[in-house]
């Protein structure tokens, strides 16, 4: 090559690397204005940060020239309270996609701190992880997050223990962009369809061309493509077949009245075909019909299918190896049907809450079935060929609207790990790897009910964590990496198996779907957000507007202590009367959700009695219903000695209130004893309200696992659950989890 030529082909290659680095930069580029908090005065907040208080906490959050990352300053963070939230705030528009949120944090000894993104228009919390931090060096966190749509961030990282936190070099940096999904292809495959590999012979049609006009084509079968799944519409068997894009078949779907009959699909429509959607008509029918049964299939670039049945077509059969059968639930737990606990049923009936995941055989798939409210029944049929560990089908009758279904692929999808007694009081690894972040659930039995967990991006915080009643303990379950672990004690045994899968998102790529969003894309607004109930999963707050101490007794009294042990009582008294007075708040508060509770239980007696007088034949069915709800009035009783009174807290204000008169030697022992009754009387309802949420829960669960053989107590499970649903809304922060 002459010198000329090697000259241009160094202009060319440096011309590329710069573009490349160039396009590199626009896909790394970080979002967070002023990151490194090199903007602003030591002393003041950051330009374009601000700081929030919540709870009663109290500290600073200013901009230091000490401890620097990098650059020049950094952000000092100190929470010099027991109680509340104490973090910056910095507002930053996220538009769809991946994105990486990073920063660097330091402490002077081993905290625990939390690093959010809240969406500021609903207060959805896209990250919200709890971040351990040893002491003395400069450490780097990293999540992945993710949008389908732009919304308005806000960026919080702060504090809820005392202590000092410096933050540096906060990024939120967009991924690359996702991978556009390649255009729907339509096939004929000329002469009835046989192999899904051979398409020797096939013909594609042409985007924009309908067969309708033409009765004479196509010539073969019908199948659809995408990026994820091959839809074939097979006229031999009068089936319409859903593979992954591995070739794997997933799902038969026929309709319900054929089941099991020889048919055919006689008519096979493309009523429209462009790039981004198809529409086909398929008419199913048998020997022994006079008129077929239709429905209309509309198939798009994701991985779902719409299915319109006609009038005449009074449901849809879904025939897949189903495992595990979920009926997800928002506020309460899941309800998690296996064949093998119903041995000699024929048919499962469970309740129809427009949306469904069957785990199939394999862990390396989940079908995910959607449907808008109405009329619509779902059944379950265990397997006809001796195979009872799976359920066959699940089927659908309809009130003539539309049911969308979606296949999910992954190796490792979800889990099934067998528990040991050997697991009891030590860590566990296991062999499964998660394939991709999520929000893992499990469930796990607590005070012998199925209670649901989330897997936690860690181990237990030190000291472990605390649950009313319960004590503290290790919770347990968290990632190590991509690496599942367990911890099991007396309150939460080894029994049974674990069923690792995920609902929604948390970290998730846009390039992988979750049931939720299936749910968001296929159900109307109202529907959908019925369905998730963000508000009703939010925890009441038990903390006082105006609070001056904190929220909980024990936590509360606490803080109290030392002033009376130094003698301040006098000169603090303030700040003692306003302790008792959120001590006060907090237990009006605690006493009316357990009188929520009451009013429930005493309600749903009333709905069974009537029920029985009309229905006596399905009276061992309510029975059980009626016992369990006892069991929640049994529980208030049992309790209400100890939890006494609000005219009893309110003496017991009084009388700490009386200590900060005048200082005594007696003070202190006075108080002591004073601190003993608030506690007893705090902790008393707080493991109440714990008890009556988790009963609630199980009367939740048997209503819909005890109506699976008789058909006749679907509607009346239905609607226990439906009240049961409404009165576990807002739970408060000593019932269950927070995550929950």
């Amino acid at each position: 090559m002459s010198a000329q030529g090697v000259h241009r082909l160094l202009l060319w290659s440096t011309a590329l690397i710069l573009l490349l680095m160039a396009d590199a930069e626009a896909i790394a580029q970080n979002i967070v204005s002023n990151s490194g908090f090199e903007i602003g005065a030591a002393g003041e907040l950051p330009e374009e940060w601000r700081d929030q208080k919540e709870g009663g906490a109290e500290g600073r959050v200013i901009l230091t020239d000490r401890e620097a990352h990098s650059g020049k300053r950094c952000l000092f963070i100190e929470h010099t309270n027991e109680i509340g939230y104490i973090h910056p705030n910095k507002s930053v528009e996220i538009e769809p996609g991946d994105y990486t949120f990073s920063f660097w944090a330091k402490s002077g000894e081993e905290v625990q701190f939390l690093a959010q993104i809240y969406c500021e228009t609903d207060w959805s919390i896209p990250v919200d992880e709890s971040c351990n931090l040893k002491g003395g060096q400069w450490t780097r966190f990293e999540f992945s997050v993710s949008s389908f749509e732009t919304f308005p961030g806000s960026i919080q990282i702060g504090l809820t223990v005392p202590g000092c936190l410096w933050l540096d070099d906060v990024e939120l940096t967009k991924k690359g962009g996702a991978k556009k999904a390649a255009n729907i292809q339509i096939w004929d495959t000329v002469s009835p369809f046989l192999n899904l590999q051979d398409k020797a012979g096939w013909e594609i049609v042409p985007a924009g061309r309908a067969t309708h006009a033409s009765p004479l084509w196509p010539q073969g079968d019908i199948v659809l493509e995408n990026d994820y799944l091959t839809v074939a519409f097979r006229s031999k068997t009068g089936k319409v077949i859903v593979f992954s894009k591995s070739g794997r078949k997933r799902v038969e779907l026929t309709p319900a009245q054929l089941k099991g009959k020889a048919a055919n699909i006689i008519t096979c429509k493309v009523l429209s075909n462009t790039d981004d959607e198809a529409v086909v008509e398929a008419h199913f029918s048998t020997e022994e019909m006079e008129k077929s049964l239709f429905a209309i299939f509309s198939f798009s670039k994701k991985q779902i299918i719409q299915v319109k049945p006609a009038e005449n077509m009074k449901g849809v059969s879904f025939h897949s190896p189903i495992e595990f059968a979920i009926v997800p639930s928002f506020i309460s737990d899941d309800l998690i049907f296996d064949a093998r606990d119903y041995p000699s049923a024929e048919t499962f009936y469970i309740p129809s809450e427009n949306l469904f995941l069957g785990l199939l055989s394999g862990e390396d798939s989940m079908l995910v079935i959607t449907w808008p409210r109405g009329k619509q029944e779902i059944r379950l049929t265990p397997n006809e060929k001796g195979e009872r560990h799976v359920f066959e089908s699940v089927e659908f009758e309809n009130d003539g609207k539309s049911i969308h279904l979606a296949i999910l692929d992954a190796p490792g999808i979800w889990h099934k790990e067998d528990l040991k007694p050997s697991y009891l009081e030590k860590n566990v690894a296991i062999d499964w790897k998660r394939p991709f972040p999520a929000k893992w659930i499990t469930q796990l039995y607590e005070d012998g009910v199925k209670t649901e967990y989330t897997f936690k991006e860690s181990e237990s915080k030190k000291g472990g964590y605390w649950r009313a009643g319960i004590g503290w303990f290790t919770y347990p379950v968290w990632f190590e990496g991509e690496n599942p672990f367990y911890h099991f004690s007396k309150k939460t045994p080894p029994k049974g198996e674990s069923l690792i899968y995920f609902l929604e998102r948390k970290g998730t790529p846009i390039s992988v779907s979750t049931p939720v969003d299936i749910m968001k894309e296929t159900l109307d607004g109202q529907t959908y957000e019925g369905i998730l109930d963000s508000e009703g999963r939010r925890t009441r707050s038990l903390t006082r507007p105006d609070c001056v101490v904190g929220a909980a007794t024990c936590g509360v009294t606490d803080a109290l202590k030392p002033i009376f042990e130094a003698g301040e009582e006098v000169e603090k008294k303030e700040y003692v009367k306003g302790g008792t007075e959120d001590m006060v708040y907090f237990l009006t508060k605690e006493r009316e959700r357990a009188e929520e509770y009451q009013d429930f239980a005493h309600e749903m007696i009333e709905f069974l009695a009537l029920t029985k007088k009309d229905k006596p034949d399905l009276r061992p069915f309510l029975d059980r219903m009626e016992g369990i709800t006892r069991e929640i009035i049994s529980a208030y009783q049992h309790e209400k000695e100890n939890i006494k009174d609000i005219e009893y807290a309110r003496e017991l204000a009084r009388k700490t209130q009386s200590l900060t008169q005048r200082k005594s030697r007696g003070n202190l022992a006075a108080f002591m004893k004073l601190k003993g009754k608030w506690t007893g009387m705090g902790g008393a309802v707080d493991n109440l309200n714990r008890k009556l949420h988790t009963l609630t829960r199980k009367l939740f669960q048997e209503a819909g696992y005890n109506c699976v053989g008789q058909r006749e107590t679907l509607e009346i499970a239905e609607e226990i659950r439906r009240r049961a649903t409404k009165c576990l809304r807002r739970p408060g922060d000593y019932e269950i989890w927070s995550n929950y």
